[in-house]
């Protein structure tokens, strides 16, 4: 097995990413460096949420990153893909 790599924030807006979702429940969707709360329109920073983000996810709706607990890191998650027997 490789070794794992970790997603800083300033690798979250380059890497597709369509929207976060952190600890405490909230969801964002991500417009560049900008976070925008799904539920009040508030908009803060990625710096400023990058340690409560639990997971990552794409335009296709596939995580692409997460965290186990607010103290891990967040690791990129690598799929296996299936293979035809």
């Amino acid at each position: 097995m490789g070794e794992a790599k970790r997603l800083s924030y300033y690798d979250i807006p380059p890497s597709n990413a369509q929207s976060v979702k952190t600890f405490d429940g909230k969801t964002y969707k991500l417009k560049g460096a900008v976070a925008i709360d799904n539920k009040t329109g508030n908009i803060e920073r990625i710096a400023e949420i990058y340690y409560r983000i639990r997971s990552v996810v794409d335009e296709s709706q596939k995580i692409i990153a997460k965290r186990k607990t607010q103290e891990d890191e967040l690791m990129v998650v690598y799929r296996k893909r299936k293979t035809m027997n």
